[in-house]
């Protein structure tokens, strides 16, 4: 019997398998390894692209802040000379009131009152005089109170001037305000 021998044969069969196996896994971890840079090079690509969109909203953000404390300074120079225009306007409208006071001053103080001193502080007069009696001084205060521009007489003290003299001169000092009639009052 002839003798047939198989072993190269399956020998041969292995090796082209192997070589098989090898070249197809060669193949798929090359075309692994391609896929994985492809996704990395698309993902770094991705990223930075984002990044440029956050650098230029950084930027913008920024500029829009800078733009915003502008109009805050530019909102606190536009409020500071609001005020200043109300501040002169009502000096203005102030202005003539300090002439009526004193003509108020003139027509109410009767006959046998005199003043010694003055002071204004605010909307507040104080003043201190001589009058020839307690009465006189009543109706000093009496007047104070029908008057537009004078009101809130209150007496701070009377003195007699000569305690031996019942009806002598008694010296006082009264506190009043000032005030501004509305425009209805003073155009009747």
């Amino acid at each position: 019997m002839p003798r047939i021998n198989l072993l190269p044969w399956r020998d041969t069969l292995k090796k082209e398998r192997e070589t098989r196996f090898g070249t197809i896994t060669g193949a798929s971890l090359f075309v692994c390894g391609l896929v994985v840079l492809a996704v990395h090079l698309y993902m770094s690509s991705e990223i930075d692209y984002q990044e440029s969109r956050n650098k230029y909203l950084t930027s913008e953000i920024n500029e829009a802040n800078a733009k915003i404390n502008k109009i805050k300074e530019l909102d606190e120079k536009k409020q500071g000379l609001i005020d200043r225009m109300g501040v002169i306007q009502e000096l203005e409208e102030s202005r003539p009131q300090i002439v009526h006071v004193f003509e108020e001053f003139v027509k109410q103080v009767p006959g046998g009152v005199y003043f010694k001193s003055l002071k204004q502080k605010d909307n507040k007069f104080t003043i201190e005089g001589i009058a020839q009696s307690d009465a006189r001084v009543s109706s000093l205060m009496k007047n104070f109170e029908e008057s537009e521009w004078l009101t809130n007489p209150k007496i701070i003290y009377i003195k007699l001037l000569d305690k031996k003299d019942k009806k002598g001169k008694s010296a006082f000092k009264l506190e009043i305000k000032q005030t501004t009639p509305s425009k209805k009052e003073s155009s009747s």
